[in-house]
């Protein structure tokens, strides 16, 4: 029960304002980070220095300790101290769930101040709801994993002031939103992006903060996989990497790893009391996660994964338009095993094509190269394709074939279901490769996969639709805002793997390919500054390549 003290404190009645009372300190003090003390007699105007005015214990990680009144409360906004409260009912939370949830235990609300740097980047809620609408409308195809009527009513619902993990939220779609500023200094320090650097700063010290002083959040681990998405898209290496890995424990400590195992969500923390769209919006954060883990793996398949692989009989997430409509409803939801026959959206498309990407990186991993096999002065004919190659391929190609007969040439190439399914079929090529040991164009070729040539073949034709359409001044910043990281990925893999064919001389038909492509990572650099490394690498390969070829 919070005791009230008889009268206003010394530094509300200085400041003319309204002492909420609290014992050992109000919360106007505790926002403002100053002295808090009351009289302690009938009349004191002041506040006596050989009185002391009772402590408030705070704890620093574990332990706790007694805080003189007379120090600031909270010396930065960077670094707020955290009650004893707060953290010793967190720490039972997670050591003993069972008995936090039988004897109806609450973690404490802290309700701190949004820091003012933050809400300055965050601007009035007409700013918010603009950047809120961009961020949807760029990653709506891709990575819907926020509910726009629940962000929004957390952000501009006038009667009540925004929370920090909202605050946090918003601040991570405004870092998601911001476009690439033009490097044309030509010296590579990157001066041109001051304010995404700057920001990608803020938003990492934001987060550190937010997620020590709040309960498991949804909308932190939302904010998490944004961030994620940021150091992605602008080739923050290993962070990004290590990001994803936090999001997999922190998921997993929220218990969705168990989100997709029946319909209603089972097992997930908070599932019993929740509503069927809050169940939806779990479970996309979570596919979020398995598929910026499966995507970073992509580049080494021998890195081991953060979280589990899906199973064929998991739940995929409700069309889009549906939970965008908040119109879902738990018939909508439908496991892998079933999905294939059905017309779906473009998330649930990429959740599935995930899971075929997880089956990709277990085939890789069950066979491995041969370690005499790179010794053979040709390539080893002997070696046939395996038969789950042989089907992964052939499954992951009628993926691609179906997205054709539903969208045009243009449409597919903003489907991130094909990308990734394509990326797959480049995997399994790349793996066979290594294990027959090419050592010319003619072995290369030999061992060239159908679904591989059909793969070059439509992207190929998508990079000459997309320089058509920088051409003739089609909108560039909705190709861009669509155009994903999952398409300079795969264009990536492709070119690597025409030089690969090309072994430093390749025929005039390769050569068009790869310069469509280098063409195609130049234009996504506008939007994707990995693309730009990625040229980078593959102007590498290139010159090892000719060396070779001498």
């Amino acid at each position: 029960m919070t005791t009230l003290a008889t009268g206003s404190c010394f530094s509300c009645r200085r400041s003319k304002r309204r002492c909420d009372k609290r014992m050992p300190a109000c919360q106007l003090c505790l926002r403002k980070g100053s002295k808090c003390a009351y009289p302690q007699r009938r009349g004191q105007r002041f506040a006596s220095p050989i009185e002391n005015t009772p402590g408030i214990e705070w704890t620093i990680g574990a332990e706790s300790i007694p805080v003189p009144a007379s120090i600031p409360l909270r010396p930065s906004s960077q670094s707020p101290l955290i009650p004893s409260s707060f953290a010793r009912a967190t720490a039972i939370a997670f050591l003993a769930p069972s008995l936090f949830r039988e004897a109806s235990l609450d973690i404490p609300r802290l309700d701190l101040d949004i820091p003012p740097e933050i809400a300055a980047h965050l601007g009035d809620r007409q700013q918010m709801r603009e950047t809120t609408a961009e961020f949807f409308q760029l990653t709506r195809s891709w990575m819907s994993i926020v509910s726009p009527r629940r962000h929004l009513a957390a952000v501009l619902n006038p009667l009540s002031a925004t929370r920090r993990p909202s605050a946090l939220l918003a601040l991570c779609m405004k870092l998601c939103c911001l476009p690439v500023s033009r490097r044309d200094d030509g010296d590579g320090d990157g001066d041109g992006d001051t304010e995404r650097t700057s920001l990608y700063r803020l938003v990492k010290r934001f987060y550190a903060e937010v997620e020590s002083t709040e309960g498991l959040c949804l909308q932190v681990l939302q904010a998490a996989v944004l961030i994620a998405v940021f150091e992605i898209g602008d080739a923050i290496y290993p962070a990004a990497y290590l990001t994803v890995g936090a999001c997999a424990r922190y998921g997993i400590a929220m218990g969705l790893d168990k989100v997709n195992k029946d319909r209603m969500g089972g097992g997930t923390r908070g599932t019993d009391a929740a509503s069927w769209m809050d169940i939806e919006e779990r479970r996309r954060v979570w596919w979020g996660v398995l598929i910026l883990d499966r995507f970073l793996n992509i580049a080494d398949p021998t890195r081991s994964l953060a979280t589990e692989d899906p199973a064929f009989e998991d739940f995929l997430p409700v069309d889009d338009e549906k939970f965008y409509d908040a119109t879902a409803v738990p018939e909508d939801a439908n496991i892998i095993s079933q999905a294939f026959t059905y017309k779906i959206g473009q998330f649930r498309r990429l959740a599935q094509a995930t899971y075929l990407i997880s089956q990709v990186l277990v085939t890789i991993r069950s066979s491995p190269i041969a370690p005499n096999t790179h010794s053979h002065s040709h390539a080893n004919t002997s070696i046939s394709r395996p038969m789950d190659t042989a089907q992964l391929c052939r499954t992951l190609d009628v993926l691609v074939r179906a997205n054709e007969v539903e969208a045009t040439i243009g449409k597919l190439a903003f489907c991130c279901q094909s990308l990734v399914s394509f990326s797959g079929i480049l995997l399994l090529q790349e793996h066979h490769w290594s294990q027959v040991a090419v050592q010319s164009t003619e072995d290369a070729e030999r061992h060239t996969f159908s679904e591989t040539r059909n793969a070059f073949d439509t992207l190929y034709r998508i990079a000459l639709f997309l320089k058509q359409g920088s051409e003739t001044q089609l909108p560039l910043l909705l190709l861009r805002g669509q155009c994903t990281f999952f398409l300079a990925s795969v264009v990536y893999h492709a070119s690597s793997a025409l030089m690969t064919i090309g072994r430093g001389d390749p025929s005039a038909v390769v050569r068009e390919k790869i310069e469509a492509f280098g063409w195609l990572l130049g234009f996504l650099g506008e939007r994707w500054p990995l693309s730009g490394v990625y040229l980078s690498i593959l102007e590498a390969k290139e010159a090892l390549l000719a060396v070779e070829a001498m």
